[in-house]
């Protein structure tokens, strides 16, 4: 087994490819923000976030317990609906 501290630098670079990642997903939902505004469609969407969680769900890689993994899928489906209506506050303001 590799040391702690070869083990937390491991953590930590996944932590960057997360941020990253993250960073990624935000660009997106900003455009998908503003192409719901052209379309006139709601920001939230329910059924595409019970889509998501089914999919997941049926298919965990992890090692995360099924209930952990969909709370914390549903943190960053928080975040991005923050996002999308941040942005739509800042715009009608």
């Amino acid at each position: 087994m590799m040391p702690l501290d070869q083990l937390r630098s491991k953590i930590d670079a996944i932590d960057e490819q997360l941020l990253s990642l993250l960073k990624q997903r935000s660009q997106v939902i900003d455009q998908i923000s503003d192409l719901k505004g052209e379309l006139g469609l709601p920001l939230h969407c329910p059924e595409r976030e019970r889509q998501i969680i089914s999919d997941i769900s049926s298919r965990n890689p992890t090692l995360y317990h099924q209930l952990d993994l969909i709370c914390i899928f549903r943190a960053v489906f928080n975040a991005s609906l923050n996002l999308q209506l941040l942005k739509n506050t800042k715009q009608a303001g």
